[in-house]
């Protein structure tokens, strides 16, 4: 098994533990991402890397009212996010990338403690979409996890340009 170390988790506890990566990885990109590219958009209907940085800052205050919302009163429905409305209200587009790196983490890290408190049975409780659909803590905290990659493929992708003009 050579360096393996075989540690006995819960899914719950693995599923935490790559919650908290993604505020983390934010951080680092931040540090490596070229300022003269953090306006740039590569991709027309997407944010550019500063708003990326806004945005899941932003929307983790939510993710947390939804978590809350589904524990205390199961069922509820929940409002649509609406990332283009958010970005221009809250001004995406002006914000400080290190600072929105920080508030993300910061925001997780209560995410994080508010799962800690439930029981296996707590991430069963559900909120229900504008769509109709409802969706587990459980699973939530899954679709979250996706929206992290998905916003940390968006950056590698600009880094990835970065390189690319180096060589």
């Amino acid at each position: 098994m050579g360096n393996v170390r075989i540690v006995s988790m819960t899914m719950e506890q693995w599923m935490l533990h790559a919650f908290a990566a993604g505020p983390r990885v934010i951080e680092r990109l931040t540090r490596v991402f070229p300022p003269e590219r953090l306006d740039e958009r590569i991709e027309k209907d997407r944010f550019t890397a500063r708003e990326v940085f806004a945005h899941v800052a932003d929307y983790e205050q939510t993710v947390l009212d939804r978590i809350r919302l589904a524990n205390q009163k199961p069922g509820s429905q929940v409002p649509v996010f609406d990332p283009d409305q958010h970005a221009t209200e809250h001004k995406y587009g002006e914000k400080d990338p290190f600072r929105e790196a920080e508030v993300f983490e910061s925001r997780r890290g209560m995410t994080i403690d508010y799962l800690r408190e439930l029981t296996v049975t707590d991430l069963d409780k559900t909120f229900v979409r504008a769509d109709g659909k409802a969706v587990t803590i459980r699973d939530y905290v899954g679709m979250v996890m996706a929206h992290d990659l998905e916003h940390i493929e968006q950056i590698s992708a600009y880094l990835a340009t970065e390189v690319a003009t180096i060589y």
